[in-house]
């Protein structure tokens, strides 16, 4: 079932069905939580690092994955949701860092900020928030 999940996924998206994309992303759907660097390199093993970069960089131009900056400078990656299918890459969610735990979650809100600014064109908000997670609370 996983695998042709993966498989079904690489082909909408019209890459090709290589080992180190399927296992990336299989990944990724395994754990269901955005993910850092070193934890993805230490699930796909013996994964040249460039590789690995051109895996998540295709995987975000073709809206598999987004990416999460987090305030301390750390960056993680996270699936992206069925709302991304499309011309339409929006991630209408927040991004929640438990200050105990570190885990991080990303969580969707009702009414959503959305933000008109004169003269701008916005593509992308961020927002981060922190507090206790269900677990640490």
């Amino acid at each position: 079932m996983l695998r042709y999940k993966i498989e079904k996924i690489l082909k909408e998206k019209k890459l090709s069905l290589t080992k180190s994309r399927k296992k990336v992303l299989k990944f990724f759907i395994k754990s269901s939580k955005p993910l850092s660097l070193n934890q993805i390199r230490l699930f796909v093993g013996k994964m040249d690092r460039v590789t690995l970069f051109r895996v998540l960089n295709i995987f975000e131009s073709k809206q598999i994955v987004h990416k999460i900056r987090l305030e301390n400078g750390k960056t993680l990656y996270a699936l992206c949701k069925e709302e991304c299918e499309g011309d339409n890459h929006n991630h209408n969610h927040i991004h929640f860092q438990c200050e105990n735990c570190n885990d991080v979650s990303c969580l969707t809100i009702e009414n959503f900020p959305v933000l008109k600014i004169p003269n701008y064109t916005l593509n992308n908000i961020d927002i981060n928030v922190t507090g206790l997670c269900i677990n640490c609370n």
